[in-house]
Formats: structure tokens, sequence, C-alpha cells
């Protein structure tokens, strides 16, 4: 006892002295890194003790032809789901892939749903109603989404990807929701709320950080503020809103391509918007996108994980941030840095 005293007396005021100065900040530094890791480790724990059971839950997604949606069509069905995967081309090579990877079960359905159609998205809640397995509608994916090229677009494609990326998502939502809260009516009873269904909405860094397309841009910020409100207001309901936020994944997706540029400034007949630009300007444009595109993530795994964890997990996160650590550290500077220093970045960018 009294050498743990003295070791005490002796440790204390050694360690008291090293924190002067800037060792202060490396111990900060190192107890914030200790709190983030201790954090991430309790969120795995939590999220393995709080998984549900996946048995007759029917989940539906949006915008399965390629991508994350057709990804995660393929993993949920291995998973035990029902699976309600939509196509914009239900006969396309997408929607036959997932065709021929059902086979002969009844637990994968794939058919047409154009979300920016209202008549799309009514018969596709019929179809629902005639297919659904007795434990209704667990969870909706709204995956569907168009990138453009970005730089010199017109309006009538600023309205497209809004109308795609934003208001099909709103669109499906409001139109589906009710489904997923009269599926869980008669288990209110046996389970607790939180055991409701679950809402996602495929978002994007982009909402935070200004580059590239404004439109893409604008239809992710559109979509966050539905959601942040959406759960707010579904609370009391216990239906959950998750949020999920990749990086750069377009060579997974392959959601954006690389572009003819002549054939991208040909399509304006406008002369007075050609000459507010110049073909130099959009090749350098260009270049900085296929630089872009070849450095992001090959495998869509990352974000097909998180997905998964806001569908099975009965506490999901708000939001998932699927992203590498410099694409972190944009977002929050983005956040929280001065609209001055902002500037100077993007234009060195």
């Amino acid at each position: 006892m009294f050498g743990i005293l003295s070791f005490s007396l002796f440790a204390v005021p050694m360690a008291l002295g090293l924190i002067h100065g800037w060792s202060y900040l490396l111990w900060i530094t190192i107890l914030g890194l200790l709190l983030l890791a201790w954090r991430k480790v309790a969120f795995c724990v939590a999220s393995h003790q709080k998984r549900i059971d996946l048995t007759g839950k029917a989940v539906f997604i949006t915008g399965c032809d390629t991508g994350f949606g057709h990804s995660l069509a393929l993993r949920l069905f291995h998973l035990g789901f029902t699976v309600f995967a939509t196509c914009l081309f239900p006969d396309g090579e997408g929607a036959q892939s997932l065709r021929q990877e059902a086979g002969t079960s009844h637990c994968l359905h794939v058919f047409k749903l154009d979300v920016t159609q209202d008549q799309d998205v009514a018969d596709a809640k019929d179809f629902l109603l005639k297919n659904l397995p007795e434990n209704g509608l667990w969870g909706l994916v709204n995956n569907a989404c168009l990138a453009p090229f970005g730089q010199l677009e017109s309006f009538e494609e600023i309205k497209k990807i809004i109308d795609v990326n934003a208001l099909g998502s709103i669109r499906t939502t409001l139109k589906l929701l009710p489904l997923i809260k009269k599926s869980q009516e008669q288990y209110r009873d046996v389970i607790f709320l939180f055991f409701l269904g679950h809402l996602i909405f495929m978002s994007s860094i982009s909402a935070f950080i200004g580059f590239g397309s404004a439109s893409y841009s604008l239809s992710k910020i559109l979509l966050e503020k539905f959601g942040e409100h959406l759960s707010a207001e579904l609370k009391k309901s216990g239906v959950k809103v998750s949020l999920i936020e990749p990086g750069n994944y377009a060579p997974a997706t392959n959601i954006l391509k690389t572009h003819n540029l002549e054939k991208y400034w040909n399509k304006f007949d406008d002369d007075e918007t050609k000459a507010s630009y110049s073909k130099e300007y959009l090749q350098f444009f260009a270049n900085k996108v296929d630089k872009i595109l070849k450095n992001g993530k090959h495998d869509s795994k990352e974000v097909i994980d998180a997905i998964i964890d806001a569908l099975v997990n009965q506490e999901p996160k708000r939001r998932y941030l699927v992203a590498t650590f410099k694409e972190k550290c944009l977002v929050y500077a983005f956040c929280y840095l001065p609209a001055s220093l902002l500037e100077l970045f993007l234009c060195s960018y």
C-alpha cells in the first residue's frame, strides 16, 4: 500500500509536468483518438447485440439496374429478406441478372419503376400489396439516382436530376410509408416501438462538399433535409430514418462516366451559353473529373454494409458517412471552415 502511495505521489506531478506547453495538445489528441476508438468499438458491440430476426422481412429498393441498388438487392436476397427490386429498364441487363439469380424463388421480385412518374409509383404499391409476405413491408431504400457530368448544365437537366434524386425519393416514400406503418400495427402489443420499419435515403458527401455538379449536390441537400425532418416526424411512431453518405465510389457504381467533350459541347445550341465558357475550361474540368473517377473505390461493400446495418439494427445511426479519411476531413472542413478559405481551396483543387 505504501509503495502504491509513493508511486502516486511521484507519478502525478511528473504527469502534470508532461502536459505543459505543446505536449498538452499531444495528450489531448491522443485522448480524443482513444475516445473515438472506444465509441467505435462500443457501437460495433451494440450493433451486434441489437440485430433483428430477418425472417419474413420485406425491403423495397429503387434503382436496382446497376450500382448500389443491384448489389444491395443480391445481398439482402441471400440474407433471407424478401426483396422488391425495382429497375428503370425491366428488360435490361441488370434486371435480367437479378431474375437469373432469383431462379424459382419468390423472395426476389424484379419489376419496373420510374420514380419520376406518379403512375409508376402507384403501380408499384399495388404490386406490393399483392405480393407482400405476412409481416408486411419492413424497409424502403431510396437509391434511384442520376449523376450529371457537371458544369454547363441546362435548366432541363437540373430539373431532371432533382426530380430523380430528390423528388423521386420523396414521391416513393410518401406513397409507401403507410405500408410500413400498417405492417407493424398488428405487432404493437408484442414488440417494442423500436422494432418498427426503416427508411433509407442514399445521400452523398456532395451534400456537404461544393465541387462538381450543382444539381447533384442540390438534390442530395434536399434529401438530407427531408430525411432530417421526416426522422423527427416519425420518432413517436418508431420508424427509423437513416441517411447513407458515400464518398467517391464512382468506379464501383459506374454512375459517372467519362464524357466525349465535343459531343457535350455541341449539345448546346445557345451561342450565348457557349460564349460564357470555353472548351479549354471544360477540358480542364473534364480532366479533373477523370482523375476523380480513377481515384475512387472499386468495391461498394462498405456502402452495402452500412445500408444493411441501417436496416437490421434496432437503433441505426441517423447518418452513415462511408468515406475515406481524406473525404471525411473535407466534409468537416466544408462544414466548419470560413467561406474565404473554402473558396481558396476550391480554386486550387
